[in-house]
């Protein structure tokens, strides 16, 4: 798919133009298509940068070349890192479906790209390639000739923190990690003392999802009492109360959302979609879905589940507008994307369905959970579901 525009995961998303350049195929060489990538922001910020680069071979192994610009070496490693990042986010956004040519039953082999940078000052490609590897972005091959091989993994991409690269344009933020700190809950229960949850009307999670159904920004934001209406006609929908058992008068879901608020253990937060028009412009958020994300360690399904480590996470979820059905695996995609990125020590990602919602289970099995077992809790009997964070391959230009 070509496409004009990109947002990339700030805060509010900047607007970036994309130009999509394929050389014609030689022989059974694959296409080489050459981006350029203008990021426009707040005019105040001063962001008028110019990105390119060049994707040589549009399979795993390919290389992926980025000028770093006349200004690399007179100490710009910010905005050195910057590029590059931009670079990469749109070769493993959206470059993830293409076709991987692999002998049935052979193994398929882990996406990744050769990163080579190009600069007149060869200091500055060093001190660059050093500063990445440094940051955990890269890991540095070693060729049988003695030069080194610079390759970015998909997966270790999607699980570094952004604001370590483009900090300058106010990307969410999820670092630094405390140090391990124990309490105790209900006086029994040992885990880590947790961190606060994102505050209150600041989104915290931004992604640019494209496919043949949709162009759109998903967002995550804090759930907070001025959506109780909202809430509340959700959960008087038939579909969602039939698993969700939350339907009633509007009482009784502002008892269910002070609940929520209050948990010490867990967050509420509102999914929402921004579509883009023809011309790429944002027409406006609309409210779409509701997640509960909870440490499990605390919470009740930790009885239930064998070998919980500290730093576990789940999530409830469900989608309340009937026009936002057909994005579920953008929105999943989304979601795991977060819980795993907002903390490097969550090793596992758990959900526990109604046994009988074949749509979820299915869905999370395409995403690479699988089923622990069948369980029976005092209100339903469920599906225990889990997703480990070395099964998982990252984003990609979902087909919702």
């Amino acid at each position: 798919m070509e496409f004009d525009v990109l947002y990339l995961p700030t805060d509010p998303p900047i607007a970036s133009f994309v130009k999509l350049e394929s050389s014609p195929p030689s022989g059974e060489a694959s296409q080489t298509p050459t981006t350029m990538v203008t990021i426009r922001g707040d005019p105040s910020l001063g962001l008028q940068e110019t990105v390119s680069a060049v994707l040589e071979g549009a399979q795993t192994g390919s290389r992926l070349r980025v000028p770093l610009g006349g200004d690399a070496g007179s100490g710009s490693a910010e905005l050195a890192c910057e590029r590059i990042w931009i670079a990469l986010y749109w070769c493993f956004h959206f470059t993830s479906n293409q076709h991987i040519a692999v002998p049935k039953g052979k193994p398929v082999p882990e996406r990744c790209v050769e990163l080579v940078l190009e600069s007149d000052d060869s200091t500055a490609c060093a001190t660059a390639s050093t500063h990445l590897e440094r940051l955990g972005l890269v890991d540095i091959d070693s060729r049988e000739d003695g030069t080194r091989a610079y390759i970015v993994f998909a997966t270790t991409f999607w699980q570094t923190s952004l604001e370590l690269f483009i900090s300058r344009l106010n990307p969410h933020r999820y670092l630094p990690v405390k140090p391990l700190r124990y309490t105790l809950s209900n006086g029994t229960i040992r885990h880590p003392k947790r961190p606060l949850p994102p505050q209150s009307k600041t989104p915290f999670y931004t992604r640019h999802c494209i496919s043949d159904k949709v162009n759109s920004i998903f967002r995550l934001r804090p759930v907070d009492m001025s959506d109780l209406d909202l809430i509340h006609n959700w959960m008087n929908n038939p579909r969602v109360a039939e698993f969700w058992g939350e339907q009633g008068p509007i009482e009784h879901q502002k008892q269910f959302l002070e609940k929520c608020l209050a948990s010490k253990h867990s967050f509420t937060a509102i999914g929402s979609w921004n579509d883009l028009d023809d011309q790429g412009r944002l027409t406006g958020w609309r409210d779409a879905c509701f997640f509960d994300i909870y440490w499990v360690k605390e919470d009740h399904l930790a009885r239930y589940a064998n070998n919980v480590q500290d730093w576990d996470r789940g999530v409830h979820l469900l989608v309340g507008e009937e026009w936002a059905r057909g994005r579920s695996r953008a929105w999943l995609d989304s979601i795991i994307h977060y819980m795993f990125l907002a903390d490097p020590r969550t090793q596992s990602l758990y959900l526990e369905p109604r046994f009988d919602n074949d749509l979820l289970i299915k869905l999370l099995m395409r995403h690479g959970f699988y089923k622990v077992k069948d369980f029976a809790f005092p209100h339903k009997q469920a599906a225990m579901m889990k997703l480990d964070r070395d099964c998982w391959k990252g984003c990609y230009q979902t087909s919702a």
